[in-house]
């Protein structure tokens, strides 16, 4: 039952990438193609403070929904931004040439520009939408008020600090060989692969199956994950107060790349909670509090 529980909460999911053989510099420049940047769906509730929201890459912004009321409730605006590769899925569109993390993170920048979102921003971000909004963050740290990361699939932060360990270098081949249309298959293994689900489980029995399928291209992506790269120096320039979310259960190379960014940003805290690869839907009472403390101490509020 507990089984049951854990994995018929956890609605919606990230994605990730293959080939680390691209430097950064190639990276920045492989990206440079986008002028203007292209621009993300969003939708805002309520008057106040903004909180932004950013998503998982499978279901997209729709794994925030139960939260708007939470935050609505305490008197601040909810932005819910989509991340474009769950966009064009949904519309059976192909990811744009040369599609990657910078990509995102410069269409969540052209958002917020057109928002006229001028002020430092409190922004909450699970999986794929954490691994964008941290890219998004070290360009820009003066826009940061605060930052929640829950479990961000950045490879490149192992990579950086030292050679990858053989289970987590598995998991990344494995993860590299998902290619072209998603299958039912790829899909599966995926859940496996982002600690979503307990190993050997039949996913096609659980509730919301059919919801992952709906969006399974969303995870064309595959390749934009582990190809991403940066520096572990450019962390020291994030000043603003960072909350790292881990999850009880979840993959182990989640909790590695936690380690070394509570280790390298200024003003990072980790915890963790139970609830696998999504503690903040599994613990939801848990993690509001643990984010109202976290608000308060640094007078957020």
């Amino acid at each position: 039952m507990g089984n049951i529980l854990i994995v018929g909460l956890v609605f919606q999911f990230l994605w990730y990438g293959t080939d680390p053989n691209i430097g950064a510099d190639a990276e920045l420049k492989k990206n440079q193609y986008m002028e203007p940047a292209m621009k993300m769906q969003v939708k805002i509730t309520g008057e106040g403070i903004p909180v932004l929201l950013m998503p998982g890459g499978l279901t997209g912004w729709k794994s925030w929904e139960p939260f708007e009321k939470d935050f609505t409730g305490q008197g601040r605006s909810v932005i819910r931004l989509q991340l474009l590769n769950v966009q064009f899925g949904l519309e059976g569109r192909d990811l744009p040439e040369g599609y990657a993390v910078k990509v995102e993170s410069n269409a969540l920048e052209a958002t917020l520009d057109s928002l006229k979102l001028d002020n430092p921003l409190d922004i909450i971000a699970w999986s794929y939408g954490a691994l964008v909004t941290l890219d998004y963050a070290l360009d820009r740290p003066e826009r940061i008020r605060s930052l929640v990361l829950i479990e961000p699939p950045a490879f490149w932060v192992l990579r950086e600090n030292g050679p990858v360990d053989a289970e987590t270098r598995q998991y990344m081949d494995r993860l590299g060989s998902f290619r072209g249309n998603i299958t039912e298959e790829m899909l599966a293994d995926f859940s496996d692969l982002a600690g979503l689900v307990q190993a050997g489980q039949n996913k096609r029995d659980l509730p919301f199956w059919e919801d992952w399928l709906v969006h399974r291209q969303s995870l064309r992506n595959i390749s934009s994950v582990l190809t991403h790269h940066d520096r572990l120096e450019r962390l020291q320039e994030l000043k603003a107060p960072v909350l790292l979310v881990k999850g009880t259960g979840s993959s182990n190379y989640y909790h590695l790349i936690i380690d070394i960014l509570a280790e390298r940003l200024p003003d990072a805290t980790a915890i963790e909670m139970a609830g696998m690869h999504a503690p903040h839907i599994i613990s939801k009472d848990e993690f509001l509090t643990t984010l109202d403390r976290f608000y308060w101490g640094y007078q957020l509020y």
